[in-house]
């Protein structure tokens, strides 16, 4: 038998309603699906009846890691919990990306991914030990934040196990609920409560196997390239750890397998108070914070903590409590209903209350609960209007949107829950460009002249940054949504993957062939940019094929709110609003345009929506899928579940 590189070649089936594990093969999904949320995407197809809700017994909880985890390949440490998503507004498939060990020891421990169904008769925790998995009584973890539950798994099971869990929010179905893991690591979409309403309180791993690569030479070779790209002069948006106001840096956290690291780190409050932190969730109170006392405070550093620990999210919560001010500032909601003190909100106290009634579903935390969008259903009176000036139709935070980048339109309106990792494939070549126009070339060597040649490489066309027209943004918007679907599928980090610039060459323009070369080093299975690009492409399909199997529209669904065409100052709090306040953009030539103020054009959006259906395939009618299409794809098999959604004209 041959030996078989970078996948495991097993699943493990855990059915809690009957109390018994079993195992699949991988390969029935890797050759067209890869890893990750390919692989994820297809089991949840296969498995899933459209007509379930996210809280039914046969609601599988699919955990997934690529090919490349546990391996040599740098930065290749993330793995993704996915099924349908009790946060999204209507409910339906969703991901949420995870980086830390879990992962990593996941493969060691013997197996690619997990698909977890039924619902325990008890409270019960999975152990897995190098392919031995139990199922095992959790009542004494009941009710435990995610920080003490983890402490005693590690003290029941060692200080080696990795750990996957949910708090309080979890037990207690709140649809904005996280998972939790090592090295402060939290996922999004609601997956808490999935594990929640199957009285899962935690998975812990422990494994020991080497996953081996099929050339180790030609990975250990590319590690070196990668790092020489990123070498002297290489601006790494993510390098340094980020400065939190009264809590000292300890020390830098990296995943497994991560050679460059990136802002996250460990923090410790004068306090004593410790917690680890990186990107936007480090800050989602400190709006509060800052205006309650003119300056950041421990406040800040605490609610991050408490979100953490009760398993909600951070993404959503400064979403909620902005529409939940809008609301008692409108009169649509008295402050006597929530039993809230809004003239508090910046301070501990504040967020103590704020967070533990969400979590324990308590008086208007019940409300909240649910989410912004269907908190806005029960309340009325205009709730949903003030909802969608920050959250799509389907509750999704707005950042990185479609009034600054065009091609964001295309991916919010047709992603009813769009990955970060497409979102962050537009801006980040754009920050660096506009730190090299706001410093005059001082901080950065992305120019103009190399934003186009990055343009023309990775999105198709140099027409793609020229923000004074809508030209290229349709072929831009697909070129990342398939090469973002093939590397959540492989997967890579984020903050790492695609290198768009590279400091070591004299045209400074990156490589995004870098990760099927890495594909093919770990696993031996040959896969150039284009094929990878095409089993992305496969990936994004299916994805769709499950929304439109399980009620979206097609066509009558894809569009953004209306508050993305409305011209208006507004804050923006991103990370592009950030390092350029006044939105500078590249135009026509030498032209460099503000957006400050400006929003997406209706005519121009209907351009992109008609181009983007033709380069996709689809029927521009209806947004349904031509056969032509999936066959071309080797999705045939999807036809007939898709029955008059798969009937598209061929013309």
């Amino acid at each position: 038998m041959n030996t078989l590189y970078g996948w495991t070649g097993k699943l493990l089936q855990a059915d809690l309603t009957a109390g018994k594990c079993t195992e699949r093969n991988t390969l029935d999904y890797a050759e067209r699906f890869i890893g990750g949320k390919g692989m994820a995407a297809k089991i949840y197809w296969d498995s899933m009846a459209p007509q379930r809700d996210a809280f039914h017994p046969d609601s599988p909880l699919i955990i997934m890691t690529g090919p490349l985890a546990a391996t040599p390949a740098p930065s290749a440490s993330r793995w993704l919990v996915a099924g349908k998503s009790p946060s999204l507004y209507p409910e339906n498939f969703a991901c949420a990306h995870l980086g830390g060990f879990f992962g990593a020891s996941l493969k060691q421990a013997g197996y690619d991914g997990l698909i977890i169904k039924g619902t325990a008769d008890s409270r019960v925790y999975l152990s897995l030990d190098n392919e031995k998995a139990e199922i095992k009584e959790a009542s004494h973890l009941w009710g435990l934040t995610t920080r003490k539950t983890m402490e005693a798994l590690r003290n029941e099971l060692g200080d080696q196990v990795r750990i996957l869990t949910t708090g309080p929010a979890g037990e207690n179905l709140v649809r904005l609920a996280t998972v939790a893991t090592d090295a402060g690591g939290s996922g999004s979409a609601g997956f808490g409560a999935v594990m929640g309403v199957k009285n899962l309180k935690a998975i812990a791993v422990q494994g020991s196997h080497i996953i081996p690569a099929a050339d180790a030479d030609g990975v250990k070779q590319l590690r070196q390239k990668i790092k020489k790209m990123t070498g002297e002069g290489y601006f790494n948006l993510y390098g340094n750890p980020t400065p939190i106001p009264e809590a000292d840096i300890i020390k830098p956290v990296r995943c497994h397998g991560c050679p460059q690291g990136c802002w996250r780190s460990l923090y410790r409050t004068a306090s004593g108070e410790e917690g680890v932190r990186k990107c936007q969730s480090a800050f989602f109170y400190s709006l509060w914070d800052k205006r309650l006392h003119e300056d950041l405070t421990v406040a800040s550093f605490h609610a991050t903590a408490l979100a953490n620990d009760y398993s909600l999210c951070s993404m959503e919560l400064p979403g909620l409590l902005v529409w939940l001010e809008q609301c008692i500032e409108k009169g649509i909601i008295t402050e006597r209903e929530t039993e809230l003190s809004l003239a508090d909100a910046g301070s501990v106290e504040f967020i103590e209350a704020l967070v533990k009634k969400i979590a324990a579903r308590q008086g208007f935390g019940n409300v909240l609960a649910e989410g912004v969008m269907r908190a806005a259903d029960a309340v009325g009176n205009g709730a949903k209007e003030l909802a969608l000036d920050h959250f799509t139709q389907s509750g999704r935070g707005i950042a990185y949107g479609p009034k600054i980048f065009s091609p964001s339109a295309l991916i919010f309106a047709t992603e009813p829950r769009p990955s970060v990792t497409e979102l962050h494939e537009i801006c980040e070549p754009l920050i660096k460009w506009a730190l090299w126009y706001t410093t005059e070339g001082t901080f950065s060597y992305v120019s103009t002249a190399l934003l186009r040649k990055i343009a023309q490489r990775f999105w198709g066309s140099a027409e793609a940054v020229d923000f004074s027209t809508y030209a290229g943004k349709a072929l831009a918007a697909v070129k990342i949504q398939n090469r973002q679907h093939a590397k959540d599928s492989l997967i890579l980090c984020d903050f790492a993957y695609p290198l768009y610039d590279d400091a070591s060459s004299e045209d400074h323009v990156g490589d995004p062939a870098l990760e099927s070369r890495l594909f093919t080093a770990v696993t031996g299975i040959e896969m150039d940019e284009s094929m990878l690009e095409r089993a992305g492409e496969r990936i994004f399909n299916l994805i769709r094929a499950i929304l439109l199997r399980e009620g979206r529209k097609g066509r009558e669904d894809d569009y953004v709110p209306e508050s993305q065409y409305i011209e208006r100052e507004e804050p923006v709090y991103d990370a592009f609003g950030m390092f350029n306040p006044d939105l500078y953009l590249p135009g026509s030539e030498d032209e460099v345009i503000s957006v400050k103020g400006k929003a997406l054009k209706r005519e121009g959006f209907a351009r992109l929506l008609n181009e983007y259906y033709g380069l996709r395939g689809w029927d521009a009618a209806t947004g349904f899928f031509k056969k032509k299409t999936l066959e071309e794809l080797d999705l045939a098999d999807l036809i007939e579940p898709l029955g008059e959604k798969a009937t598209g004209t061929e013309a």
